[in-house]
């Protein structure tokens, strides 16, 4: 039963694998947009600095307070009335008093300080917005390029078991040879020991896939034992136009758009200081309720209440150039973000350059190892059919393989930096979040 049961259990593994749906790039991306830890952080951060500017109107509204007060005593007290000369004396003269005090202020005008704060405020929400949105840019950059290094590993893994079928059927080849006495065992042992170079060779490689997908595993947020297959293989966008590019990376790059976010920021700083120039108007209402009660003393108890109000006036004339300073080191930030504005720019500019000098350079390599590559299987083919007429060595045949194996590399490297190089120019651009 037991038996049935361990088998019944292994089928459904095997069924559950099989069953497995390979998982895509835009599939990858979605997983690491909603799982990822850095983009949750930066999430949290976006959070803060909205709920900042949402209730940034509380600045525009009256403040309301109340404040109480009771207080007991216990005095002894001797007194001298005033029309006669008795003197009374009282023991433990207990006294108590409340006092209840609400009151509402209200700043009516501040030099518009409040209305340029909000803004600032709000301002500075859309900072939040902007460096999540960096985040997700730079992640789905991230997934992108360990995606395709999974891919680029699975390539050469199938590359490497290509070429250790190839020793294999040189293997058999040299052996069945040598039973027959038409090569040594010299020949023999060398394909032995070709064959196990590139067993061991696939095993690395093996391991090279496992390591870089324990990586595409933590980007995705996920478990790093998580099992996935991919099955996609390279397409790259040979059509990409460098003008394209530099338009959208000065119109849509998010760090530009901070950039210029920043500098509204300290822009409106510089407003909020202007505005402490004025004088600050404010009204005030409130209500008294005073109870007091006393052993001693002409009045034994008094209660008093009622209402006041009133409006007050704060005009700073001189407060030792403090102001004068911070309005100067305010317009010092505004000039260095226009700075940074222009340094990323040109940053900018020069980084699109280069690495789309990078992308064309790579599809022209690509193009070059496509035609080595055919090269390189023809040369093959015709060594194996020498070597099977005995008319070249096995060492001549191992070149052949060892050249046909390096081809097929370089053509799948290629490849892969020609997608890394769009995956860049892309990010670059700010297209990655356009584009998936």
């Amino acid at each position: 039963m037991k038996m049935k049961i361990a088998l019944a259990l292994f089928f459904f593994a095997l069924v559950k694998v099989s069953a497995q749906e390979p998982l895509t790039i835009t599939e990858a991306v979605q997983l690491g947009l909603e799982h990822n830890l850095s983009i949750k952080i930066s999430k949290k951060s976006a959070e803060t600095s909205a709920n900042n500017s949402d209730m940034s109107y509380g600045a525009l509204l009256p403040t309301f307070g109340i404040s109480a007060n009771k207080s007991y005593s216990n005095t002894d007290v001797t007194q001298q009335l005033a029309n006669s000369n008795e003197t009374r004396e009282i023991k433990d003269a207990k006294t108590n008093n409340l006092n209840i005090s609400p009151t509402l202020n209200w700043t009516v005008f501040d030099g518009l300080g409040m209305f340029h704060t909000r803004d600032r405020l709000k301002a500075q929400a859309q900072l939040g917005e902007d460096d999540l949105q960096i985040q997700i840019e730079n992640n789905i950059a991230l997934i992108s390029n360990a995606y395709y290094r999974v891919v680029l590993e699975q390539e050469r893994a199938r590359v490497f078991q290509d070429a250790l079928d190839l020793s294999k059927q040189r293997l058999e080849l040299a052996n069945t040879r040598y039973e027959v006495g038409k090569a040594s065992k010299l020949v023999y042992l060398q394909a032995q020991v070709d064959y196990n170079s590139d067993s061991s060779s696939f095993l690395i490689q093996q391991e090279l896939i496992n390591n870089v997908k324990l990586e595409l595993n933590r980007l995705l947020g996920q478990d790093l034992e998580s099992e996935f297959e991919i099955t996609s293989g390279f397409s790259f966008d040979s059509s990409i136009q460098l003008e394209d590019v530099l338009a959208e990376a000065n119109l849509n790059s998010p760090a530009v758009v901070r950039a210029q976010r920043n500098r509204e920021v300290n822009y409106l700083q510089i407003k909020e200081l202007s505005a402490e120039k004025y004088p600050t108007v404010s009204l005030n209402f409130g209500y008294t309720y005073n109870d007091r009660n006393s052993d001693a003393g002409a009045v034994l108890s008094n209660l008093s209440t009622g209402f006041n109000y009133g409006a007050g006036l704060n005009f700073n004339i001189f407060n030792g150039f403090d102001l004068k300073r911070r309005e100067q080191n305010a317009k010092i930030q505004l000039e260095v973000a226009e700075l940074q504005i222009r340094d990323l720019t040109l940053s900018l500019e020069s980084d699109v350059r280069k690495v789309y000098g990078n992308y064309r350079n790579n599809i022209r390599l690509y193009q070059l190892e496509e035609l080595n590559l055919e090269v390189a299987k023809e040369n093959y083919d015709i060594a194996l059919e020498r070597f099977k007429v005995g008319n070249s060595t096995a060492i001549e045949l191992r070149e052949a393989q060892i050249n046909l194996v390096q081809a097929e590399i370089r053509k799948i490297t290629t490849q892969y930096n020609v997608k890394l190089s769009e995956i860049e120019l892309k990010r670059l651009s700010g297209g990655n979040v356009n584009r998936q």
